[in-house]
């Protein structure tokens, strides 16, 4: 210990530790931000892409799509609003961003090889995406996102046995309840 240091006493330890909890309360919550944000962009560009797959004649009724943009755009800004706010990141805050990450590598991956598969990528990205969202609900203790995976994944396995209309309807039921309904609870939830 440098001798410019004092030690710690038992109120200031305890001080440090509340607002570490702090903290990683107030970046737990901001985390509702991002499956509010992806809930609402997925339900537009399913519901988009099946409404003109289903009820007009467009002959890329799948540029519905395009509405990521405008997710990957948000993310982006609040992304760096939220490491300005933050300082520097926790190990926790490290993990879950990682989970997100390897999430989408997997879908770009997964995009650049969409003709391989015949196009039909969403039971695949609903698996991914129930797998990321389980692993975001186990990090941050909170078992809403946790059961909302499993109805991700309920969702993927269901999309697997009908014709792409239906997975579009079933990927929209599936953020609906797997990242709404979490992401407005914790958006909601008291510190």
């Amino acid at each position: 210990m440098d001798s410019q240091e004092k030690p710690v006493n038992a109120q200031e330890s305890l001080d440090i530790i509340h607002e570490m909890i702090t903290r990683a309360k107030g970046n737990i919550q901001e985390s509702a931000f991002y499956f509010l944000l992806w809930g609402w962009i997925i339900i537009a560009g399913s519901m988009g892409h099946y409404l003109l797959l289903t009820y007009s004649s467009v002959a890329h009724p799948e540029l519905a799509w395009l509405i990521i943009l405008i997710g990957i755009a948000a993310s982006v800004v609040q992304g760096i609003r939220d490491r300005k706010t933050q300082g520097s990141s926790t190990y926790l805050t490290r993990i879950y961003t990682t989970v997100w990450v390897t999430f989408l590598i997997n879908y770009f991956i997964i995009l650049f090889f969409i003709a391989k598969i015949n196009f039909y990528i969403t039971p695949l990205v609903l698996v991914m995406a129930a797998s990321s969202t389980y692993l975001s609900g186990s990090i941050i203790k909170f078992n809403p996102l946790k059961w909302g995976a499993v109805f991700i994944w309920l969702m993927a396995i269901a999309s697997f046995l009908v014709v792409l209309p239906y997975q579009l309807l079933l990927t929209a039921a599936a953020v609906l309840i797997g990242y709404l309904v979490p992401g407005y609870i914790l958006q909601n939830k008291g510190g």
